[in-house]
């Protein structure tokens, strides 16, 4: 599992390097080359996309659990899609696993596939996806759907359910706005509540956690940007609150402050 991680993250960051040099390259020639189809600022086809993104964040926190601790992680990703269809592939980098120094981990390399369209006449987006996720020292499965409405906060219901390991429902149901703030840069600011049914080790049915999220969105340009960000997570439920300190790295807490960096690049 390990050697499989390591080639995933490998490639991962081959194709991230090869998509900034092609970004190079494009932004190098002239103007003159767009036409129609490929107005001024798209590198790639109209219908094709692509987003090369990597975060340096000062903890991994997934859905209310510490899975790291004292150490810089690093979350390259990378998506290509083409008319609703999208691959991501995901990857948690630990540069200091053990706390000791010297233990740099691939730790989780995640894939998901998806497809996602709307319904205008009701503002609806929607989207179905599997998730893969790779981890030491081993793997699961989830399917996935979310719902998300076109107007005012942008509420979007994602429901996740657990397909290997055991039977197991995530529910999450969050809103986001932006503000303008200076020029081009945009205050982007979310909040989510979640629900989990888990019923594969010890049977669990109950508000899970919430997090809340603020970021500052700097253009550098018409492809990249610079996303300062901070974020809070906490539990919503005492029965949380005892299984999610459990679970984390600390063993005795709940509520989590991070952030980080977030370089963007959009294709």
């Amino acid at each position: 599992m390990k050697a499989s991680l390591k080639t995933l993250l490998l490639s991962l960051l081959v194709v991230i390097g090869m998509g900034m040099a092609t970004y190079s390259q494009a932004q190098e020639e002239p103007a003159v080359q767009a036409t129609a189809a490929q107005p001024a600022g798209k590198v790639i086809p109209e219908d094709l996309y692509a987003n090369l993104n990597v975060s340096f964040y000062s903890q991994y926190i997934w859905r209310g659990y510490e899975l790291s601790r004292d150490s810089l992680v690093v979350f390259p990703t990378m998506t290509v899609g083409y008319k609703g269809f999208a691959v991501n592939l995901w990857a948690d980098v630990d540069t200091n696993f053990e706390g000791d120094g010297h233990d740099f981990r691939l730790q989780e390399a995640d894939v998901t596939l998806s497809y996602s369209n709307s319904y205008k006449p009701w503002k609806l987006n929607y989207s179905l996806g599997w998730i893969l996720y790779a981890y030491s020292p081993g793997q699961n499965q989830e399917l996935f759907t979310t719902l998300g409405l076109d107007t005012l906060l942008k509420p979007t219901l994602s429901i996740y359910n657990e397909i290997e390991i055991g039977q197991a429902w995530y529910f999450s149901l969050g809103i986001s706005h932006s503000f303008a703030v200076y020029k081009n840069w945009s205050l982007d600011l979310a909040g989510s509540v979640s629900y989990m049914i888990d019923q594969s080790d010890e049977s669990f049915s109950n508000l899970h956690d919430g997090n809340i999220s603020a970021g500052l969105k700097i253009p550098l340009n018409n492809h990249l940007s610079i996303i300062p960000k901070v974020q809070v997570s906490f539990p919503l439920s005492g029965e949380a609150a005892e299984r999610i300190s459990h679970a984390s790295w600390g063993g005795n807490r709940d509520t989590f402050v991070y952030g980080g960096i977030i370089l963007d690049l959009s294709l």
